[in-house]
């Protein structure tokens, strides 16, 4: 049975119930706190409980980063330097710098890596994702309402917050670029307040289309998006995110229009007595493909560090876009 280390006794927490259902065993805990790390690892059943990253790698076969995100990128430099396996909780940096500097880094380890982007493991997602197999995507339209960027009305401090993803923008560029089958190639933005909590993003694709997301922080609790895809003679399109009041994720069924007529895409989810709930179980898939990874199997949509690092890309070209005022053009990092 494969060795689990998780780095991180609050979000950590998601990884050690999915890697549990996935069949692994949890054998290590880190955290910073001496007496919560042991506090909590007693409480899942974790044998080691640590605060030293490299006593956490040296237990284990593979490592979660799921530590603040100002800590991902020294633990999974850590992780790879102890050839370790490594899934790090998205974003894998928070700057396009250190995410260059972890690729790198990654070409030389001797183990599999990947970012978690549970978007990819959604069943309507993915349903839409077998049936774009035919469909080249032309364009995407998105829309991102996000009650977990604050505007504190500073300002100063980092355009992109503390996660250094606006609070979660990741997981939509990341998503929207998997759909489409295609990398960034040009981004102009328009963006506002510290951290932003509006945005409006342009980003042509390789294969020549264009992503559209406009983006807007709110005090309202949760995530809601709009999502349209076009292409020649076809568009698809559904709605959904993180809804409180009724306890988890709800996405609805995946409509497309083709031939004259509306058909269903793929079927939505949203939490049900008994079950998992959608987002939980999303971590379960990737935990799943993450171990099937370490067996040598295939991804399976299963994020790559190289896919982590474009999103950190596309949100620094954002910024420069903003700051200068003009379309700016990605260039191909080294090794790509």
């Amino acid at each position: 049975m494969v060795r689990i280390g998780v780095i991180g006794t609050k979000w950590g927490l998601m990884h050690v119930g999915a890697f549990r259902a996935a069949g692994a065993e949890l054998t290590a805990l880190c955290g910073r706190s001496p007496d919560n790390t042991r506090e909590v690892a007693a409480r899942e059943g974790i044998p080691l409980a640590t605060t030293d990253v490299r006593e956490l790698c040296a237990a284990v076969d593979a490592v979660v980063v799921a530590s603040p995100d100002s800590l991902h990128a020294a633990h999974v430099e850590t992780a790879l330097e102890s050839g370790r396996a490594v899934l790090c909780e998205k974003p894998l940096t928070r700057t396009a710098a250190e995410a260059r500097t972890l690729l790198a880094r990654a070409r030389t380890a001797t183990r599999p890596s990947a970012v978690n982007f549970p978007y990819r493991m959604l069943p309507p997602l993915r349903g839409l994702k077998a049936w774009l197999a035919e469909r080249p995507v032309r364009h995407l339209v998105l829309t991102l309402r996000n009650g977990f960027v604050a505007d504190d009305g500073t300002t100063s401090g980092p355009l992109l917050g503390a996660s250094g993803d606006w609070g979660g923008v990741s997981h939509v560029l990341d998503a929207a670029l998997w759909l489409a089958g295609a990398s960034p190639v040009w981004v102009q933005a328009s963006l506002s307040g510290r951290p932003v909590h509006t945005a409006a993003l342009h980003v042509g694709l390789s294969s020549g289309a264009v992503l559209v997301l406009t983006h807007a922080a709110s005090p309202e609790p949760g995530i809601h998006g709009g999502w349209t895809l076009l292409g020649r003679g076809w568009e698809a399109g559904f709605s959904g995110g993180y809804v409180p009041s009724r306890g988890g994720w709800c996405v609805s069924p995946v409509r497309g229009f083709e031939h004259g007529e509306w058909r269903d895409v793929a079927p939505g989810v949203e939490p049900r007595p008994g079950e998992r709930e959608p987002w939980a179980q999303a971590h379960v898939e990737v935990a799943r493909r993450f171990l099937g990874l370490l067996r040598g199997e295939a991804r399976d949509g299963l994020a790559t560090l190289e896919d982590g690092a474009t999103v950190q890309d596309i949100l620094a070209a954002a910024m420069t876009s903003e700051q200068e005022g003009r379309r700016v053009h990605l260039e191909p990092r080294p090794g790509a």
